[in-house]
């Protein structure tokens, strides 16, 4: 009854959505414990359209005449005919969810989502309640930055406050509040069942109200005339489904959201399995069936769960028993509700409350476990408390997923080291004893691979690395050039006459040049011996003999990469192809078959991905020291002392240290060059 009132229509509308939501998830759900009915998150957000849409009558303008209502009696049928609408509509979207067997979509709504909504749209239930607990006549307010007006309002007429109602309201809060914290947990451990304080409340304020005639002497508001009997059926209005459309989707997902969290706890209490998407059509058939039987949208009831379970609840055969008491009710009891004061049933709603208010609380673990999801939390209850609850809700989804995009692009990475006489392989930062491999990286990078990080990933691994080879290729490519000039240039200072570079003209400007190159040569030298130096000065750096002076062989540890796309897939195959112009190989660990296809289908051959993958680290990384020690064997065996000084030019026998802009000859041309000591 209490909620009916919170969503806008009259108490028996509360009654009906308790009897047939229940009764139509009898036959269809599949959870065993979860009880269908009010909540009153869905109440409220089922009001925001009730109320936008009845503000705008006014009698003299006839605004809602397109709607047959002409008056004020007539508004209330108005009123009906809205929740009946929503209803309708929210049961049909879940319907639809249901046999598209899109059900998936719930689990963006997160549980910090749904916990900092769900505390929010309390704050506003609260709000709705101060009529009631106060004897007051607050303004509705509606769209966004609508609390400041409520709050407002509320300001300047709480002087007109009626004493008796907010007597009768602390008194009901009080008692609720005690026999919830303090009696019921010892008698339920010994009766094994809990006192219906909120029944004897409702019972005992009927008694008092319609003896002491309340109503009539201190003007405190009660409920009035309540039908008696099974309501007739009554259709929607079509002309509705433009104005409600967006309200009725949202109310679908927090109806959803609510039910498929229930379910998921009890089912795994009871160690039982469900169907989710059975679970949306039968919540969604409880919508549209009970939305002709004058129902408010209905969800997985949270106070009217517990209970039940509490008591020993282990199937529907409990709903049903609870829908042959509220037929009771409905067809011979309620005409006895008509004196219930409305500051009972307030009361009743504020201190169901209370567990919802206490949620803020787990803004300190959210703090410890993760910092975005307190942000989730923050955002979407700011947002839904001071601007809109349908805009809070939409705003935290977006916020959310926003976190999700940033989360997967931010994924973690670093470099793996060996635990000394072992084949284990842990983060260097983290474990002092691990040491680096000669010639050898080892890398791990979690999550996703796409096109949101694939531009980070790339720039990880040239950092890692301490290498870029795009700047390291087109810097030798210049300096090549260079070499090339200086060779040209030597020859022609040995033998003018038989070696010109051209037209005549031309010699002033080689002249010219000439001294620019010496000039630039002697500035370098002042921080790192030229390149072509190296036959008197090859310590350009003292410390070079690290893991980057010497690499090559970066392995890749993939084994957390979730999926690659399309952009990834390119990042991964340049780094190959460009690391490979350096002569440095990289090699995949563990690598997903999934992973397999989307690079074999971007020029990669089956056999080139084969050949450059290993089932664990250890076995790539004896891959590789068996190769370095092949590698300096035949370079040992090929060396002669007497041989004549001569540089490699060998542009795949690449020491990758550099300073500045110089780079040793022996990274420059293709074949073997003997110079002069003096250049």
């Amino acid at each position: 009854m209490a909620y009916g009132v919170l969503a806008g229509v009259k108490p028996i509308n509360g009654l009906y959505t308790s009897f047939f939501p229940a009764l139509v998830y009898f036959v269809f759900g599949t959870s065993r414990h979860v009880s269908i009915g009010t909540f009153s998150v869905v109440s409220l957000l089922t009001a925001d359209p009730v109320d936008r849409l009845t503000s705008l009558f006014d009698v003299n303008n006839r605004s809602l005449e397109k709607y047959n209502v002409y008056n004020g009696k007539q508004i209330d049928d108005f009123r009906l005919t809205v929740v009946i609408t929503v209803c309708i509509l929210t049961g049909l979207f879940q319907v639809a969810l249901g046999v598209l067997r899109l059900g998936v979509l719930v689990v963006y709504i997160s549980e910090p989502l749904l916990s900092g909504f769900t505390c929010a749209s309390a704050v506003h239930v609260f709000t709705s309640q101060l009529n009631g607990l106060f004897g007051i006549q607050l303004n509705r307010a509606t769209g966004p930055f609508r609390i400041f007006y409520i709050i407002n309002n509320f300001i300047h007429i709480i002087k007109e406050t009626n004493l008796v109602t907010l007597l009768i309201s602390i008194i009901c809060i009080i008692i609720i509040w005690c026999f919830k914290h303090l009696i019921n947990p010892k008698v339920s451990s010994k009766l094994h069942f809990t006192i219906p304080i909120e029944l004897i409340v409702l019972t005992a304020g009927t008694i008092i109200s319609k003896f002491g005639l309340l109503n009539q002497r201190y003007g405190v508001s009660i409920v009035g005339e309540i039908p008696v009997g099974l309501p007739s059926p009554m259709l929607p209005d079509i002309r509705l489904v433009p104005e409600v459309l967006m309200e009725s989707v949202i109310v679908s997902f927090v109806s959803l959201a609510t039910t498929i969290s229930l379910v998921k706890l009890y089912a795994k209490k009871g160690g039982y399995d469900v169907g989710y998407t059975q679970e949306l059509n039968a919540l969604g058939l409880s919508n549209v069936i009970s939305g002709f039987f004058r129902c408010q949208p209905s969800s997985g009831a949270l106070a009217r769960t517990s209970v039940a379970c509490n008591v020993g609840m282990c199937s529907q055969i409990a709903s049903l028993v609870s829908c042959c008491i509220l037929l009771l009710v409905i067809t011979v009891i309620g005409q006895f509700l008509r004196t219930v004061p409305k500051c009972v049933l307030s009361s009743i709603i504020v201190v169901s409350l209370e567990s919802i208010f206490l949620q803020i609380m787990d803004l300190r673990a959210l703090y410890r476990a993760s910092i975005y999801d307190m942000l989730i939390w923050l955002v979407t209850f700011m947002a839904t408390v001071f601007i809109d609850v349908p805009i809070g809700l939409l705003t935290g989804l977006c916020f959310s997923l926003l976190t999700v995009l940033y989360r997967t692009q931010s994924t973690y990475y670093y470099e793996l080291g060996q635990i000394p006489n072992t084949n284990i392989y842990v983060d260097l930062n983290r474990h002092d004893e691990a040491v680096k491999l000669p010639g050898i990286i080892i890398l791990k990078y979690g999550g996703p691979l796409y096109y949101a990080n694939s531009e980070s990933f790339q720039n990880w691994i040239n950092q890692m690395t301490n290498i870029d080879p795009h700047k390291v290729i087109k810097q030798r490519q210049r300096i090549k050039q260079q070499l090339e000039r200086k060779q040209q240039q030597q020859l022609y200072k040995e033998n003018p006459n038989q070696y010109q570079y051209g037209r005549q003209n031309l010699l002033p400007f080689m002249e010219s040049l000439i001294r620019r190159v010496q000039f630039r040569k002697k500035k370098d030298s002042d921080k790192c011996p030229h390149p072509l130096e190296l036959s008197t000065d090859t310590n350009c750096n003292k410390n070079d003999n690290d893991l980057t002076s010497q690499l090559k062989f970066i392995i890749l540890d993939i084994s957390s990469w979730i999926y690659l796309d399309v952009v990834g897939m390119r990042t991964v195959t340049d780094i190959i192809k460009s690391y490979a112009e350096l002569d440095i190989r990289i090699l995949f660990t563990l690598c997903d078959p999934q992973i397999y296809t989307v690079l074999i289908s971007d020029n990669l051959t089956l056999s080139q991905i084969q050949h450059n993958s290993f089932i664990s680290i250890h076995d790539a990384v004896i891959y590789c020291q068996s190769i370095l020690s092949t590698t300096i064997t035949n370079n040992n065996s090929s060396k002669d002392p007497t041989e004549e000084k001569t540089i490699n030019l060998s542009i795949t026998n690449i020491p990758v240290n550099y300073c500045d802009s110089t780079i040793t000859v022996e990274d420059i041309v293709t074949d073997k060059l003997s110079l002069p000591t003096e250049l």
